[in-house]
């Protein structure tokens, strides 16, 4: 704690060059959307908002260090076709790899982009649509940085009820379901960055909040951002039209209150509801570079304690990226052959989707006792950015951020190529999705969570 605990009030800063770029990329209507087990279709038959990708550089005032934060509307990219788009982006200009991150939405009504579904319904469309990604995300580089200019990036922390835990137990059959439970509390914290040019308008915001976007479930069969969509159109609409861009959090665990849904109006009425609570967030916020002093006692009918806002004596500008590689241990899974044995001879569609599910993840560690786990932690003057390849449970932001309560802490999922599940430890007692197809033993989302403590300490 500071020797100013008790007498200021601030938020933590960024003061640096800044620049912000969106592009629309809505796939095409007619291709492969299977994301459910539970769908009925193959092919999105429409559009319920579009689609978009969003880009913000962060620059020093010196002009030597910048870092690229790219998100867009997807579900998910496997490490090779994440791995496609980011290289691209690092050769055209000249990045190391930790100075990228690369950050899907994770919205489970965008399609499945994986080439071993290039042969089913609406397949074709599936290449030609990733193709245009790395082009997109060099574009949006280019139009961040003509926008770069001087600016404070401030964030403040919020509330916002929309996750629910997702670890359920179905009362009759006693059987464990990923559905509300009621008897957990969730963690409601939503992180709301807000950029400023020096005259003190708004030319973006970040809204960081972990609930997964499953408002829709497998009866919808439009494509869809989920509840980021209508969140963002409401908070640029209140914000002058600045870009607002969404980083989805360490939801392992957590759902929103309206899940798997046919009709398009619970992820609208999700959206809504965080988009309220970001912009409350943003209303509370002091001008940028000002933060709230105690300056003493003005007397009345009782001694009334004043505060007052005045200008920081600085503002950090302080820019660097850390990259680091957690040897995991893989836990007992079943062989390749094992499962394409098992997918030769299923016949019901959630139980393929489980086992080509179970592929993909085989394929990610191989035949390893041991796997690298790489993630990479930014920090922003006074802040943090935490981004892992994985869906940790919502413990490791809540353990992150109450073992740093002086800044804040941005932690992001599914970042840079998915890989796996990082339950709790005392999940792995149960029969939970998660744990079911998660790649690595108990005990790791612990060991990841030391690793990034122990980089944020370092990087302080």
């Amino acid at each position: 704690m500071s020797d100013e605990s008790q007498t200021v009030m601030r938020h933590p800063e960024f003061h640096g060059r800044i620049g912000a770029a969106s592009h629309e990329m809505t796939p095409p209507v007619g291709i492969y959307s299977r994301t459910w087990g539970s769908a009925t279709h193959d092919v999105a038959e429409g559009v319920h908002r579009p689609f978009f990708a969003t880009c913000i550089v962060f620059q020093d005032l010196s002009g030597s260090m910048e870092l690229v934060l790219i998100a867009m509307d997807a579900l998910v990219f496997w490490p090779l076709a994440a791995e496609k788009i980011r290289s691209a982006v690092q050769r055209r200009f000249g990045l190391k790899g930790n100075q990228i991150i690369f950050h899907p939405s994770h919205s489970h009504s965008a399609p499945f982009l994986a080439a071993r579904h290039t042969d089913r319904p609406g397949g074709e469309l599936i290449q030609p649509y990733l193709d245009t990604i790395p082009g997109i995300c060099c574009d949006l580089v280019v139009a961040a940085r003509a926008t770069a200019k001087e600016s404070i990036l401030t964030w403040a922390y919020g509330r916002c009820g929309l996750a629910f835990n997702r670890d359920a137990i179905d009362a009759s059959s006693g059987r464990d379901i990923c559905g509300l439970n009621l008897l957990e509390k969730a963690d409601d914290t939503v992180l709301v960055g807000r950029v400023c040019d020096m005259s003190g308008k708004i030319t973006a915001t970040i809204v960081n909040y972990a609930c997964h976007p499953v408002s829709l479930g497998g009866a919808n069969r439009l494509l869809s951002p989920d509840y980021v969509g209508a969140m963002r159109e409401l908070v640029q609409k209140e914000t002058g039209g600045a870009l607002c861009m969404f980083l989805h959090g360490a939801s392992g665990d957590l759902t929103p209150r309206r899940s798997y849904e046919p009709n398009v109006e619970a992820a609208d009425q999700n959206g809504r509801e965080l988009g309220y609570a970001a912009l409350s967030t943003l209303a509370s916020m002091f001008p940028p570079g000002q933060e709230l002093r105690y300056v003493g006692i003005e007397e009345s009918g009782t001694p009334l304690g004043v505060w007052r806002l005045a200008a920081k004596p600085v503002v950090s500008d302080e820019l660097a990226a850390r990259s680091i590689t957690s040897k995991l241990k893989v836990k007992e899974l079943p062989s390749k052959s094992e499962i394409q044995a098992k997918l030769a001879t299923a016949t019901e569609r959630f139980a393929i989707e489980r086992l080509e599910r179970a592929l993909g993840a085989r394929d990610v560690v191989g035949d390893s006792e041991v796997n690298d786990f790489p993630f990479t932690v930014w920090r922003l003057g006074d802040a943090f950015m935490v981004s892992t390849p994985a869906e940790p449970y919502s413990r490791f932001q809540v353990d992150l951020r109450e073992k740093f309560p002086e800044t804040a802490i941005a932690v992001l999922n599914l970042s840079d190529g998915t890989t796996t599940y990082l339950p709790k430890a005392s999940s792995f007692g149960r029969d939970v999705y998660q744990v079911r197809i998660a790649l690595y033993e108990k005990g790791t989302l612990d060991q990841v969570t030391a690793e990034a403590s122990s980089a944020i300490s370092a990087m302080s």
